[in-house]
Formats: structure tokens, C-alpha cells, sequence
């Protein structure tokens, strides 16, 4: 029998980059910008060419609000799908709000962070389920939703460091009422602990953390690079992640300048045999890939632009009990996020 169709909750590509821009302020969109944009670019004496400083620069008080649509394409050919081909895809739609609330003299970055809505879409082969959390009906007939309806509206924090990194994630506890109340607020304390656990700190860091790059303390010159490694698991296998990005160039858009910069990703798997509750998992071929383009506003202090891809190709053996049998894994995943204002 195929698999019952069950909703990817949480998509994070390899990749991660940055975004994070608000509104320009037509009072404050003066000569001032643009001067402090002339001391981030500056010309390397060597080679004549541009070197940036990129930097995030966002005044405390202004809002912003973003769409952000990750895509996961799956198709898995394994015992658990008699031996056939599934394919299911999986797309989220948030729609959310970020305001600044305080600025400290380290750099870090304070938002007052609401999710407005959130739309989702899963289907497999003839199944299909969906989530809108502007419609009640599609709220209530899932209890798979119950934390992303538990989010709608209720504000939340994080802090985001001058590179680009969340450091804390706070002020979830209404949000935890809100989930606990769906339960009939029958729950006992070990259950509340394990719905914390499953969604709180670190799944809505691990959403949101797909906005921001971490950006290279360096000055960058056009057409030279940085790399970002990070260590990550693919199913139960340990993986090095190695991002490389490219600073291709700065032009002149609308009166801005923008720092246009791509991305590839490489990976590693650290160990290709794992034991995983009695199975011996081994790998017998992986194919990876990423790519990413991104196009950064100087003036603004901000990505304008984003789109990230990654796929990955699996083929595993699994052995217990003197057995064996094989498994074949496809993923493609998808990432866009866009300003609204």
C-alpha cells in the first residue's frame, strides 16, 4: 500500500540566504543614504575593481512584509511504497510582518515578527490536502494545522544578529495557549513539553532563518567569493554543507545600487552507513546539487531578490534480520521570498 499522504510542515533548503527590507521612508531617502552607500563601496587600488561592505541597515520603527513560498517535489521507490514510484508535493505560503523594536549598540536587531497567513497545499497521486488559514474550515478539519493556526496573529520575537543570524527566538506563550486550548486543554505537563519541543523555538527560527544570510564580516571585491560550511543531517546521515557565494557585480536600479550575487552548494556526506533502530542503513549513491541568486540593495540595506534551489538524489540499502531491500529517494525543493512593500 502507498504511503497515507502526510504535509511536509517545516521546508529547509540546504541553501540559506538573507532577506530582510522594508519600505523606503520618502523623507528619510535622502543624500544621507547615499553617502553612507559611498563609504561602502570603495575601489581595490590593485585591480581597479569594486569592493562592498554589505551590511544590514534598518531603522528602528519600520515594517515590513514578506511572502515566502518553499516547494518540496518528493518521489520514493522503496519497500514502503510496494517498489513503485510516489510523488508528492508539498508547497507553504506564509505571508508575514516584521517590525523593528530595538536596535543595540552590538548590532543586534530586534522585530516584533506576526504571521498574517499561512496557505498550504499537499497532494499524492489522487490525495490531496490544503490549509488556508484565512478559511475556518479548512482549520478545524485537520488537526495537523493546529500549530500554524496557533501562529496566525499572535505576535512573536526574534533577534537577529549584525551578520545575519537569529539568536533567540521569545515571546511564544501564547502562542502555546492557543495550541493547548485546540487540545481541549485536556493535556498532561509531558504533553505540553513535547508540543514545545516539536514546534517552538527552533522550527520558527528554522522558517524565518531562511530570510537571512550570513554575511561576510570582509569587504567583498566583484567577482571574488566567500564560503559558508555548516554541518546538517539528510535523513539520519551526517552531511558538510559548503556554500559558496559570488559577488557577479553592482549596477545602478531605480537610483540604488545593487550588489548581485550567486550561489552553489556542494555536499558531503560524513558517514554512508548509520544503524537506525535495528536497520543498517548504507548509501550507495547520492547526487546533490544547489544554486541560488540574490540581488542586494545597498541603499536599503536589504535583498531585493531571492531564489534558491536544491535537489538531492539518494539510493540506499537497508539490511535487518539477514534481509535486505533498497531505496530510492528523489527531493526537490524550491524557495522564493519576496518584499510586499
Amino acid at each position: 500500500m502507498y504511503k497515507k499522504i502526510a504535509v511536509i510542515l517545516i521546508i529547509v533548503p540546504f541553501l540559506v540566504f538573507e532577506l530582510g527590507c522594508g519600505k523606503k521612508d520618502e523623507n528619510k531617502q535622502t543624500s544621507a543614504d547615499t553617502s553612507g552607500v559611498s563609504k561602502l563601496i570603495t575601489t581595490d587600488p590593485g585591480t581597479g575593481k569594486q569592493k562592498v561592505s554589505l551590511k544590514y541597515m534598518v531603522r528602528k520603527g519600520e515594517k515590513f512584509s514578506y511572502k515566502m513560498v518553499a516547494k518540496t517535489s518528493t518521489i520514493e521507490k522503496s519497500p514502503a511504497t510496494d517498489n513503485k514510484e510516489v510523488k508528492q508535493d508539498n508547497e507553504i505560503n506564509y505571508f508575514y510582518t516584521k517590525e523593528v523594536t530595538d536596535l543595540d549598540a552590538s548590532g543586534i536587531m530586534t522585530f516584533r515578527v506576526t504571521f498574517d497567513s499561512i496557505k498550504i497545499t499537499s497532494a499524492q497521486g489522487e490525495q490531496s490536502i490544503s490549509y488556508n488559514s484565512n478559511v475556518n474550515d479548512t482549520v478545524r478539519s485537520n488537526p495537523a494545522f493546529i500549530q500554524y493556526n496557533a501562529v496566525i496573529k499572535e505576535p512573536l520575537f526574534i533577534r537577529v544578529s549584525s551578520g545575519g543570524e537569529i539568536t533567540d527566538v521569545y515571546g511564544l506563550e501564547k502562542i502555546y495557549e492557543n495550541i493547548f486550548h485546540a487540545f481541549g486543554d485536556t493535556l498532561k505537563e509531558a504533553d505540553k513539553e513535547s508540543i514545545k519541543a516539536s514546534f517552538g523555538k527552533e522550527s520558527i527560527s528554522e522558517i524565518l532563518q531562511q530570510e537571512y544570510q550570513m554575511l561576510p564580516k570582509q569587504d567583498v571585491m566583484v567577482d571574488s567569493s566567500w564560503v559558508k560550511s555548516y554541518d546538517t543531517q539528510i535523513l539520519f546521515f551526517d552531511v558538510k554543507n559548503t556554500a559558496k557565494y559570488t559577488l557577479k557585480g553592482i549596477e545602478d536600479k531605480n537610483g540604488d545600487k545593487i550588489a548581485n550575487i550567486e550561489a552553489g552548494l556542494n555536499v558531503e556526506f560524513l558517514k554512508k552507513e548509520v544503524q537506525e533502530k535495528g536497520v543498517k542503513l548504507h548509501v550507495e549513491n547520492s547526487e546533490t546539487s544547489g544554486s541560488g541568486k540574490i540581488a542586494f540593495d545597498l541603499n536599503r540595506g536589504c535583498i531585493l531578490n531571492k531564489e534558491t534551489t536544491t535537489s538531492l538524489k539518494l539510493e540506499m540499502k537497508m539490511t535487518a534480520q539477514g534481509q535486505s531491500a533498497k531505496s530510492e529517494q528523489t527531493v526537490v525543493t524550491n524557495l522564493y521570498v519576496s518584499l510586499l512593500n
